[in-house]
């Protein structure tokens, strides 16, 4: 394969366009870690725009992860990060072992409600759906938190909005120069995330900066609203430097970065924010506009798209124990409650079908399922889109009430069935032929669609269209029945989702 050496020890090493870099052969497949796709973000860099790496002389070792973004917050059961560091602009390829064709690249954004996760977490080892599915995987790390998405330009030519999305921007740049040398396809790139990494998805998808990198767009468990104006972010990060007591630029720049993130979840709390303090704005350059409505005036026209919810989202909102994952508080405040009486009893009421389960379905559809629906309603008119819905339970989720929650489809996609939230998941549940069925329909839709961009079963055709729905035996079905989809009609929440006004959050600091 072009610009490919493999020793005779199983090394294998790639010239990039910044250098050389040695991988290794691990699982029947060929792996690099850790390869610098920008310059280090700290230091006078530290809320700038990234920059392209430096080159560097001789073989870089590619055989260790990279250093994951400053973070405290991690969910349950993944795995304590210990190296962390603002040097985190790095990816990792995974790649087949074989013949030089050039494959479909599957570019994955990790998630975490832009506050934690690394492309190194071990739900995301890409050995099994690399060997299995004969594609590329490349993940990667991003700035989060205060670090990535806090805008304080306000202060000074030193300071860009959208650090972190504009890291993602980055990290696509590079794979499409270089993707071609480890055995992808530069002009078959699959962009595709899940939760804020498939919020990050929809909004460049929408970027006129992003579109000549990638061909495709999987969206899973997006948050396609989640996105603040201007002033809201600039008056959040206000707020932050009133909170930490920072007078100025330079006690901001001065400050250790682990010290700027450490209470950075107290300030979402008092905030009256919540777990949507940190998220992407729109800055008139990478961002213009919002996703829903660019999408109904054929910004995002041309780009297939899968888009797709678990059932039960916000299953865990019905569990006190579990409320800490999210400020269950906060959606409740900006959900129904802030409806008319009439419309708040009609949604409320669209949810009886639902017995006991009504109420975390219902935060579900408000948080993810409808803004989905409706993003692939509008993109629909302009280019192919299907829908899926993962409904799919083991016996532990089934008896814990947590049902299909948010991410559970995520093994299902990497195939570690042992790693991250799929140790609850499983726990009761032996891996057994059912799940692996299940797996394997699961996984093979979303490759067929990386490598293709066709799906077997109706595309979306305005608010027609059955989304695929997996389970032990796959059905499809609307991604949200009628009535509660028709529910919404005449909401403060749709008018605001379809408007470009962002959601009016007060700040009590």
């Amino acid at each position: 394969m072009d610009n490919i050496s493999i020793r005779e020890s199983g090394e294998i090493i790639v010239e990039t366009s910044c250098g050389a870099v040695k991988g290794e052969r691990s699982g029947g497949v060929r792996v690099w870690r850790g390869i610098p796709y920008a310059a280090p973000a700290g230091g006078e860099k530290r809320f700038q725009r990234p920059e392209p790496p430096a080159r560097w002389e001789g073989i870089r070792d590619a055989t260790e992860f990279g250093p994951s973004s400053p973070q405290f917050t991690r969910s349950p059961r993944r795995a304590e990060i210990k190296v962390k560091s603002e040097d985190c602009l790095s990816m990792n390829i995974w790649a087949p072992a074989g013949d030089s064709a050039k494959r479909a690249v599957l570019f994955y954004v990790h998630g975490g409600s832009f506050i934690e996760g690394a492309g190194s977490d071990e739900e995301y080892e890409g050995t099994d759906l690399v060997r299995a599915g004969d594609v590329v995987l490349v993940t990667f790390n991003y700035r989060l938190g205060v670090l990535g998405f806090m805008d304080f330009s306000f202060l000074g030519r030193g300071f860009s909005s959208n650090c972190g999305l504009w890291d993602v921007l980055a990290a696509l740049k590079w794979v499409n120069e270089n993707i071609g040398a480890f055995g992808g396809d530069p002009g078959n790139v699959t962009l595709c995330g899940q939760s804020a990494g498939a919020s990050c998805v929809c909004f460049l998808t929408g970027s006129d900066e992003a579109k000549p990198y990638f061909k495709r767009a999987i969206l899973m468990s997006a948050v396609p609203n989640l996105l603040h104006t201007e002033t809201q972010a600039r008056d959040i990060a206000r707020g932050y430097l009133k909170f930490m007591d920072i007078p100025d630029a330079d006690a901001l720049m001065a400050a250790p970065a682990m010290e700027l993130i450490a209470r950075q979840g107290e300030y979402a709390k008092i905030s009256g924010l919540g777990t949507t303090t940190y998220a992407p704005c729109v800055d008139g350059e990478l961002v213009k506009r919002y996703p829903i409505r660019a999408a109904m005036d054929g910004g995002m026209r041309g780009i297939p798209m899968l888009i797709g919810t678990t059932r039960e989202e916000m299953s865990f909102a019905l569990y006190r124990s579990l409320s800490y994952i999210v400020d269950i508080e906060n959606i409740r405040r900006i959900a129904v409650e802030s409806e008319k009486d009439g419309v708040r009893e009609r949604i409320r009421g669209a949810y009886e079908i639902y017995g006991k389960r009504g109420p975390g379905i219902m935060f579900s559809d408000f948080t993810f399922r409808m803004p989905c629906v409706w993003l692939a309603e509008a993109q629909s008119g302009y280019a192919d889109t299907w829908m899926y819905r993962f409904d799919y339970e083991t016996f532990g989720m089934r008896i814990s009430g947590l049902h299909s929650f948010h991410s559970c489809d995520v093994p299902f996609l990497f195939g570690n069935l042992k790693a991250g939230l799929a140790r609850l998941m499983f726990f009761l549940s032996p891996v057994k032929r059912g799940i692996k069925r299940v797996r394997d329909d699961f996984r093979g839709d979303f490759l067929t669609f990386m490598k293709t961009g066709e799906l077997p079963w109706p595309r979306c055709d305005g608010e027609d269209g059955p989304a695929k729905c997996y389970a032990k035996k796959p059905f499809f079905d609307q991604a949200v029945p009628k009535e509660v989809r028709q529910s919404y009609n005449g909401s403060e929440f749709k008018r605001v989702t379809f408007s470009e006004e962002g959601k009016d959050f007060p700040l009590d600091i």
